[in-house]
């Protein structure tokens, strides 16, 4: 059941919502406007017959007899009118019963009656995205819950992707109702502009639409290519353009942000309720010549003029394809409608060949998109969209054994050639469609999907669905790019922020280790693809091995030509042991449960044992016997792999203040020497020694070489602190680290 709030133009889905938002400050708000509002005009009076030598004072002086003024608006345009406000409705009321008292001192007899009452409307009826979210947000935690539990029912991980494409499709209902509209939207364009074709394009052409996925239209006019401007960098940055510029080739995206409208909006939303009358019409061809804001204006007027039914509409001229936006008003469909936009008719149509090609795409992209959405990274702004997902399965795909074409081998076997502009967009029929290899299940996929990605060296590689291979970055690209398959310029993620990307790979690898640990149905558990579903990241304690490590300041990664773990890792040590005087604790001694050293003894041991009470809760099962140890919680997971610290003097901060009188004093000792200097009379001063010492944990990675790393190795280095409330402390000493470490360790001194 829907319910309605009138005053702010919403729908809410039951009664429980509905409350909340009444009791809601922009409803309050909204209440005590509208009654202001009644209040002015019950109390105003409307007044006619004025002459042009008449001004507010004249007509202040002369009504105040009827009772206290508030305010009083003079039409000084044709001064043809006023409107007086009077402190109360009483006085008002009195004016209106004195009809005989309306002359003037010059003779001038006045018209005066009550003024003209309208329905109260407020300036501003926009709901954001996250406004929209937190109303319908117990539905969507009931529809997530009901998700989880359908999941956790099924018996294996390719049912459970079935499962999530029939909750997150589009219903037969609504979707007919979506089809019927783009058929009137055909015949009306039809009408005007005959011999184009209205083309339904993304989501809604490919059956890849979710409730909130656009409608993405090309009127395509004739055979003239029109190529995308080539926006500068800045414009980028603005929401507006980078949105359309990530829909440029009909890139369906399922969040839409600052588009929820209610029913009665601002100015030029309400203009399009009242069909404004119709202008002249424009061939084809006349309407190419146009400039780009001249072409739009003709497409936006003739909807407002001929489509009843639409509103909102607005045009989007600084874009990388400038489309015309709108909304139906009563099923809130909203769509974006591009002119000769080729390009985006024959991405649709290669999307379409690669679904019957390959009918797992389906299952594979519905899950990831919910995965993604889940962890807020996919929708607008600076984050993945479903085409982009959709190239990134297909190409993930096409480097695992050639299990799917590259569109290049699929043009080259087109019988019917297609060019637009410089690009090749050929596609063969689906007569034409080869044999496919036979792929493995959903849940091997999925699994190749998260390992690819959790270790894809985006600084270096960059990917193409047309040649269906990794192509060596060039200089000038930035971080993840994936491009078009057919605007081979074009990169899909150039909008893409590096932390989402990195966050990305810390899901895929995460994701990876839920397939490997919980692939199976578990009694009475979550598994499977309802533990990678959740909203939030799995605790590191959750995991048997590989802990996946939350990115953060905390982390260190270089290459270096020393391919010994150990060497390297002992490296490691001196320089944080010997020149900056961390103290190493051997936190093994404790699950020995060895006999407490003498109180007056500082042992290793006890070093430990201090370093028990202060860092954070886990539990962790010794090797010798069943015993568990429990100890508070703060953040670090305690490993034989990790290392432990006792941090006691401040010995990142001032050295460049050392440095030049270190160098002077001791020319002819090694750099490294000169370090430990430093730090030996940093030592010294008490100003640089800590209060409360602090512990820290590390551990190194060597991470998987590719195939062009043939003398470097890449190290990724974690470092983690106790909770504390010397924040600032952790985050001085990281950046230091993350400086120092690699500095130092290409120094051969160090060896």
């Amino acid at each position: 059941m829907v319910l309605r709030c009138e005053l702010c133009r919403i729908e809410v889905p039951d009664e429980h919502v509905l409350a909340d938002h009444n009791n809601g400050k922009r409803h309050q708000a909204l209440l005590t406007a509208r009654q202001r509002f009644e209040t002015s005009q019950n109390s105003s009076i409307y007044v006619t017959r004025i002459k042009a030598d008449h001004d507010e004072a004249t007509l202040k002086t002369f009504f105040s007899r009827f009772g206290s003024i508030k305010n009083c608006f003079l039409d000084k345009e044709k001064h043809v009118y006023a409107i007086i406000e009077y402190e109360n409705i009483d006085s008002a009321n009195k004016c209106l019963e004195q009809s005989e008292l309306y002359q003037l001192d010059d003779g001038t007899r006045l018209k005066v009656k009550p003024r003209n009452q309208h329905e109260f409307k407020s300036k501003r009826m926009l709901i954001s995205e996250q406004e929209f979210l937190n109303i319908n947000k117990e539905k969507e935690i009931e529809q997530h819950a009901a998700l989880i539990q359908a999941l956790n029912s099924q018996s294996t991980i390719d049912e459970q992707a079935e499962a999530i494409v029939q909750q997150e499709k589009l219903p037969d209902e609504i979707l007919k109702l979506r089809e019927d509209f783009f058929k009137e939207l055909e015949t009306m364009f039809g009408k005007h502009f005959p011999g184009a074709k209205l083309c339904l394009t993304g989501s809604m052409a490919n059956s890849l639409v979710t409730t909130l996925s656009d409608m993405d239209l090309v009127l395509v006019l004739n055979d003239t290519y029109i190529e995308p401007q080539r926006l500068p960098s800045s414009s980028n940055n603005s929401g507006e353009s980078m949105t359309i510029d990530e829909n440029s080739c009909s890139n369906d995206i399922d969040i839409h942000q600052n588009k929820f409208k209610r029913n009665a909006s601002d100015g030029s939303s309400s203009r399009s309720l009242s069909p404004t009358p119709q202008t002249s019409t424009y061939s084809a061809d006349e309407l190419l010549q146009m400039t780009i804001p001249d072409r739009l204006d003709c497409i936006r007027r003739l909807l407002r003029s001929s489509a009843a039914y639409v509103c909102h509409v607005q045009r989007i001229a600084q874009a990388r394809c400038p489309v015309v936006r709108f909304c139906h008003k009563q099923q809130k469909i909203f769509c974006e409608l591009s002119i000769n936009n080729h390009l985006a008719v024959a991405n649709t149509d290669l999307v379409r060949y690669y679904l019957i090609y390959e009918p797992k795409l389906r299952s594979l992209l519905y899950t990831i998109r919910l995965w993604l959405k889940q962890k807020d990274l996919v929708g607008r702004g600076h984050r993945f969209n479903t085409y982009t997902l959709f190239w990134m399965v297909v190409c993930s795909l096409q480097l695992d054994n050639q299990q799917l074409p590259s569109v290049l081998s699929l043009a080259e076997r087109a019988h019917h050639k297609r060019q637009h502009g410089p690009w090749n967009c050929s596609i063969p029929d689906i007569s034409q469609m080869e044999k496919k290899i036979p792929t493995g299940s959903i849940e091997q996929i999925l699994h190749n999907f998260f390992k690819f990605y959790s270790t894809f060296n985006a600084n270096q590689y960059e990917l193409s669905p047309w040649t269906g291979k990794l192509e060596t970055k060039t200089p000038e690209s930035k971080s993840f790019a994936i491009f078009d398959p057919f605007e081979h310029d074009h990169n899909l993620t150039s909008n893409l922020s590096p932390s989402n990307w990195q966050k990305f790979q810390e899901e895929c690898s995460l994701a990876s280790q839920v397939l490997d640990e919980f692939s199976k149905k578990r009694l009475n558990k979550s598994w499977g693809l309802s533990l990678i579903l959740t909203r939030k990241s799995l605790p590191q304690k959750n995991f048997s091995h590989e802990p996946h490590y939350p990115h953060s300041t905390n982390t260190i990664e270089f290459q270096t030509e020393q391919t010994n773990e150990q060497e390297l890792e002992n490296q490691i040590q001196l320089i944080l042991k010997d020149v900056l005087l961390f103290e190493q604790v051997n936190y093994e001694t404790i699950s020995k449960k060895r006999p407490a050293s003498p109180p007056n003894e500082v042992t290793p041991n006890k070093l430990a044992e201090k370093l028990d009470k202060t860092l954070s809760s886990k539990r962790r099962r010794t090797d010798d016997d069943n015993y568990t140890l429990t100890t508070p919680a703060t953040g670090i997971t305690y490993s034989k792999e990790k290392l432990y610290f006792q941090v006691a003097y401040r010995t990142w901060q001032d050295r460049r203040k050392l440095k030049r009188s270190i160098e002077n004093d001791h020319q002819n000792a090694s750099p490294y020497e000169r370090e430990k200097l430093i730090s030996k009379k940093l030592q010294e001063d008490s100003n640089h020694h800590l209060e409360m010492p602090l512990y820290m944990s590390m551990e190194m990675k060597f991470l998987p070489m590719t195939e062009t790393e043939h003398n470097l190795r890449k190290v990724r280095i974690y470092f983690e602190f106790q909770a504390s409330e010397q924040h600032q402390l952790f985050v001085d000493l990281t950046h230091f680290l993350t400086l120092y470490l690699p500095k130092m360790l290409t120094n051969p001194a160090a060896n």
